[in-house]
């Protein structure tokens, strides 16, 4: 079970304002991961683009553009959701990082990656504050095995962060075929106007100052073919926390949101579908000044 009262990324609205695409945010705007329905006294969480997941007696409600939300129950995952889905929340409460999370920090200057204090629990990644290769510039966090595969359906990693100086960063959030533990790169980057990769399988929502297009972007690369970067047409906001959210289709699509706003279309042949994946966030710098992303908290699921 998962306690989501803390979670900060929540709204509360009503029913009928849900159904007619009325309340604050809603899939026009902010589109939060948790909504309150005050008039049911219900807490009920958005559902993937491609879910499967059927129910009735009020379990699911469809929204004004076709979303669809699960109802959950006293402010924890109701036992219908956990059958249905693999999942991981870490809000990152505490002094110490989950034994289910692997932290690598490069081997540049500075680097770490470590719990940091703040309101609501918080995690650092920090890079490098020289300049140097991505396995001396990058930090990383991720879980720690390669347990998820797009054709499981419905896969999700979701992050609430915020970049210190986004001049010097590149952020990727996203899953990737290798553990950064093992060997720690960018999964996909910008080279230009296009995407490259160090990874072989990798897709995700990323930033990278060093492309022509210096703008939250999605997309991957499906058996060492890079795809077309999509892009959301706006820079990450500065020291400012932004919900980034990641969505991989059973057929190997990827579609970004930010703070709900969809990332243009998704970008089809992602990765491959049956490779096993690990959800990660990597940030690194791209000169010899050190980036520091704080991160809110970590979603991760997908079908059983």
């Amino acid at each position: 079970m998962v306690d989501i009262t803390n979670t900060n990324d929540v709204y509360s609205m009503t029913s009928t304002a849900m159904i007619n695409g009325t309340g604050p945010g809603g899939r026009n705007g902010r589109m939060p991961t948790f909504v309150y329905l005050t008039d049911l006294d219900a807490w009920y969480i958005r559902l993937p683009e491609d879910t499967t997941t059927t129910a009735d007696g009020g379990l699911v409600i469809t929204d004004a553009s076709g979303g669809r939300w699960l109802k959950v129950a006293d402010g924890l995952f109701a036992e219908h959701m956990q059958r249905q889905r693999a999942l991981f929340f870490d809000d990152f409460l505490g002094d110490t990082l989950k034994d289910e999370l692997q932290a690598t920090a490069g081997g540049g200057t500075g680097n770490g990656v470590a719990i940091s204090a703040g309101q609501g629990g918080r995690v650092a990644i920090t890079t490098a504050s020289d300049d140097g290769i991505i396995t001396a510039n990058a930090s990383a966090l991720a879980l720690g095995a390669l347990d998820w595969r797009a054709d499981q359906g419905g896969l999700v990693i979701e992050a609430r962060l915020q970049i210190d100086d986004i001049s010097e960063a590149y952020v990727f959030v996203g899953f990737t075929d290798v553990l950064p533990g093992s060997t720690l790169e960018a999964p996909v980057f910008l080279n230009g106007a296009d995407i490259d990769s160090d990874a072989s399988n990798a897709c995700g929502v990323f930033y990278d100052v060093d492309g022509t297009t210096e703008e939250w972007c999605h997309g991957g690369v499906k058996a060492d073919a890079d795809t077309t970067p999509a892009y959301s047409g706006a820079a990450p906001t500065e020291g400012a926390y932004q919900t980034v959210r990641v969505e991989v289709s059973a057929a190997g699509a990827v579609q970004g949101f930010i703070d709900g706003t969809a990332i243009g279309d998704a970008v089809a042949d992602a990765v491959t579908v049956t490779t096993p994946l690990c959800p990660v966030i990597v940030v690194a710098n791209r000169s010899a000044n050190q980036v520091v992303t704080l991160v809110d908290y970590m979603l991760v699921q997908g079908n059983r």
